[in-house]
């Protein structure tokens, strides 16, 4: 009898017993159901080192536009009126767009209006997307609901269903009609979120700030809409209008979750709005520090401010009424009022609503904070720098 080694060796390698043995394969899938967590009504629980054991090998989240981006979070993108958000929101778009599919919902745009702001009828030049940089909009003849809300989350995770995993909604005020009253506002950004967790989705919401002083450094509560609703989003990004320059614009983080705080108001990032072939783009600049591009020195501007808090309060207005009268964040009304206290700032006596003493705070003065959570490592993915 020949030795078992030679008719080993002449077996084709597919019939050889493999690296698992079936009670490995059981033992590794008895783990594993192990390892599930106990539900308690819509809670999944487990220890938190099951949790990280079963997360350590998961790829970490890529890291785009220089820092900006993380993939699977919620962003606000927010800015004044003639910031350039969507062309700053195009850029991320096409940053993306260069590995992954990207959907740019754009709610602002008709296709006429985007057509003229991609190509340049003097030269006949035609801006040219990556194939993966795909451009949607309503069609009111496939709206079949009267709630839009849900329609456009339902179209979204239609979207997701089809394997594109990369949004930027464009604007957030619009898809959410009600976006001022903080129910609402969280029910649609709880929607958005369950749908991100679902999908593994990347979603960006571009926000408008409602009339800002240009003296003002940009914080969270400037975006525009409920007080809360930054507190849904994992990241927000600000931009600012320069006051050295019309043409300027400073970028901002003004929240983070999971990468460090890279620009703040020391490190902000400095674009130039510049036309390159017809078209309009950001063209950087360098970074510099947020205080050299605002303005200085305007108190009658604050105390005309602080004035029409007062007489506003006078009339009876709750602290949350006057700040959507005024068009101003809540904590901006609460910070007037405690200066006015603070310097014993009353209405004047000729005014019609004069009092001799600062009206008595309706409600207890307390900053708004927003949401965070400790940050972790993650790996940025390697794009060209910005010089």
């Amino acid at each position: 009898m020949s030795d078992d080694r030679e008719w080993q060796g002449t077996l084709p390698a597919e019939d050889l017993p493999g690296d698992n043995t079936p009670v490995q394969e059981l033992m590794e899938e008895v783990e594993k159901a192990q390892r599930q967590p106990d539900k308690y009504g819509i809670f999944a629980a487990k220890s938190g080192n099951s949790w990280i054991e079963d997360c350590i090998n998961m790829a970490a989240p890529i890291i785009f536009f220089f820092g900006l981006i993380v993939q699977y979070e919620i962003t606000a993108l927010f800015g004044p009126t003639g910031s350039g958000k969507t062309i700053f929101a195009m850029m991320i778009a096409e940053e993306i767009a260069r590995f992954f599919k990207v959907m740019y919902i754009d709610l602002e745009l008709s296709a006429k209006q985007f057509q003229m702001r991609f190509s340049d009828p003097e030269t006949g030049l035609i801006h040219v997307f990556p194939d993966n940089f795909i451009r949607a909009e309503i069609d009111p003849d496939l709206i079949t609901r009267e709630d839009l809300e849900l329609e456009i989350l339902d179209s979204i995770e239609a979207a997701a269903q089809k394997g594109i995993l990369f949004f930027i909604l464009d604007n957030i005020t619009f898809a959410c009609n009600d976006s001022e009253k903080g129910a609402t506002a969280g029910q649609f950004m709880m929607r958005l979120i369950r749908l991100k967790k679902k999908y593994n989705l990347t979603i960006i919401c571009v926000a408008h700030t409602p009339k800002i002083r240009g003296y003002e450094p940009l914080t969270t509560s400037h975006m525009a809409g409920s007080a809360k609703l930054m507190n849904f989003f994992d990241e927000g990004i600000a931009i600012g209008k320069s006051a050295r320059d019309a043409n300027l614009r400073y970028v901002k983080q003004v929240k983070t979750r999971s990468i460090p705080m890279t620009y703040d108001e020391e490190n902000v990032i400095i674009y130039e709005v510049t036309k390159e072939s017809g078209i309009l783009t950001y063209d950087f600049k360098g970074h510099g520090n947020e205080n050299d591009h605002l303005k200085h020195g305007n108190p009658a501007e604050d105390l005309d401010e602080i004035y029409a808090i007062l007489r506003l309060q006078k009339q009876g207005m709750s602290q949350r009424e006057i700040a959507k009268t005024l068009e101003i964040s809540l904590g901006k009304v609460q910070r007037r009022l405690e200066k006015a206290r603070e310097k014993n700032i009353t209405l004047p006596d000729d005014d019609a609503a004069a009092d001799s003493n600062v009206s008595p705070v309706s409600e207890p003065i307390q900053p708004i904070q927003p949401d965070t959570a400790p940050a972790q490592q993650v790996l940025p993915l390697t794009t060209e720098d910005h010089e």
